[in-house]
């Protein structure tokens, strides 16, 4: 006898279950779609999600133990506004700080770069900054240590203008300086989580801009020497004295603050996912309930020749959790495979799965069960508690 036979022996109430459901196999084939898409629905969104997390977080990877340092701007006699750093701040810094690396940066939008055809790009942003390697890896090229009549671009702005490491590009700064440049590198894609905003920038040496006034600063510490949370306090103290003249920011939180939103988006698309599963519910419902009702004068041959109301109630659950099986059994392999699309697509890696990724598509099969039994519950509680008389009347 095979391990199958054996099982059926064991449970009889399953054998009876799968051939009561094998009579209307229409109604069921829809209850187990029903189901299926509610586990894939929530599988795919959870694993999707983490994939989608663990992608955009990678912007991240480079900037361990750094903080950005903003400058507050405040309105002046005059009425206009003052701000930004100049050299004499940024040295300010550096005493400060004792051994931390200060980054200054320079963001310019009234600039204008050309590609080698002589094409305008719109959305490129100038930035100056030194030392680009620290943060970032090259997808094509090599990113210079020194560098002065050589640019290094992001993957977005290398990608919608056809430009290749080697080609010449002309940057012109207003009131600062208009060049051409050899493309020395083609950065990696890093999200719009980015610090910097990388793949939509244009990096050009410092030493370019002219006495340039300075629009916010790379704070980085080894954390085998020093703690850059120490740093940013001692910013804090030195240059908010009297008034709040700089913002902050620990690279650490901004992180923490984006993993946050992710997680908060992912659970609500779940959220939103998991209607579909209680769509399955109705549908479940409304199979089990034509099934009894069908099986009215059967179900009362049963109660009048002794079955109790457990056994009734028995036989409609597990027709109600086969249903349930069945479609998560279709389901996760489902889920899974376009999670692995997800993967290769956004990570490079089809598995590339994370835990929570896997605890979702889990929990979509254990929620498309537990669903489908719940929903059979008043049909059966139903069909035990009719009086085998009125049932065979």
């Amino acid at each position: 006898m095979s391990w199958l036979r054996r099982l059926v022996a064991r449970f009889p109430t399953v054998l009876l279950a799968r051939r009561n459901l094998s009579r209307a196999t229409a109604r069921s084939t829809l209850a187990i779609v029903a189901i299926v898409i509610g586990v894939v629905a929530i599988g795919t969104i959870g694993a999707g999600g983490e994939a989608f997390k663990q992608d955009q977080m990678e912007a991240y990877e480079g900037f361990g133990g750094t903080a950005t340092v903003s400058p507050v701007y405040h309105e002046n006699e005059n009425g206009s506004l003052t701000g930004g750093f100049s050299d004499h701040d940024i040295n300010r810094m550096r005493q400060t700080t004792d051994g931390a690396t200060i980054l200054p940066v320079v963001e310019r939008w009234d600039a204008v770069v050309r590609t080698p055809s002589g094409e305008t790009i719109v959305t490129a942003q100038i930035k100056g900054l030194d030392n680009l390697g620290r943060f970032y890896e090259a997808q094509s090229g090599t990113i210079p240590d020194n560098w002065r009549r050589s640019v290094v671009i992001g993957s977005r702005v290398a990608e919608n203008n056809d430009i290749q490491t080697g080609d010449q590009v002309t940057v012109a700064v207003n009131g600062s300086f208009a060049r051409s440049f050899r493309v020395a590198a083609v950065l990696e894609p890093q999200g719009f989580a980015d610090q910097l905003q990388a793949d939509r920038a244009v990096f050009v040496p410092v030493k370019q801009f002219e006495d340039p006034e300075y629009d916010s600063v790379i704070v980085s510490v080894d954390s085998r020497t020093g703690s850059i949370g120490k740093a940013s306090k001692s910013l804090e103290t030195e240059f908010n004295t009297r008034r709040r003249n700089i913002a902050v920011s620990e690279v650490q939180e901004q992180r923490d603050q984006f993993e946050r939103m992710f997680e908060t988006i992912n659970k609500f698309l779940i959220g939103v996912g998991s209607i579909s599963l209680l769509v399955a519910a109705v549908t479940i419902a409304n199979t089990m309930l034509m099934s009894a009702i069908e099986r009215e004068r059967e179900i009362g041959v049963m109660r009048a020749v002794g079955y109790p109301k457990t056994a009734v109630i028995s036989l409609l659950l597990s027709e109600s959790a086969i249903l349930g099986m069945v479609g998560s059994a279709i389901g996760v392999p489902i889920a899974l495979g376009i999670g692995m699309g997800l993967n290769q697509l956004l990570v490079g890696d089809p598995l590339a799965f994370t835990t929570a990724g896997l605890q979702y598509i889990g929990i979509g099969a254990l929620f498309g069960i537990g669903t489908s039994v719940f929903a059979g519950v008043y049909p059966a509680w139903k069909a035990a508690n009719k009086r085998p008389v009125e049932a065979l009347d």
